[in-house]
């Protein structure tokens, strides 16, 4: 997933919309906040396209599902 190219140092908003606009068709990748305020301020976008969001991995490693409490106590123990 890309951030927010107006407010991430700020908020650290990862991007949602993807937004052309100019006639040269650049594109400004924005969080659903600032595509708002652009909305908002009258901002003459070409196209705003909705990007897809990034599934969060669900990964467990083998060692927790096969050891579960051994392996905390394991690790602590070092």
């Amino acid at each position: 997933m890309s951030k927010c190219r107006l407010c991430f140092p700020v908020t650290g908003h990862e991007a949602d919309y993807a937004v052309s606009f100019g006639s040269q068709d650049r594109v400004l990748k924005v969080c659903r906040f600032c595509q708002k305020d652009l909305a908002l301020l009258g901002f003459r976008a070409n196209q705003v396209v909705r990007l897809e969001a990034s599934k969060p991995s669900r990964h467990v490693p083998l060692a927790l599902l096969v050891l579960g409490p051994v392996y905390s106590l394991l690790e602590a123990r070092a």
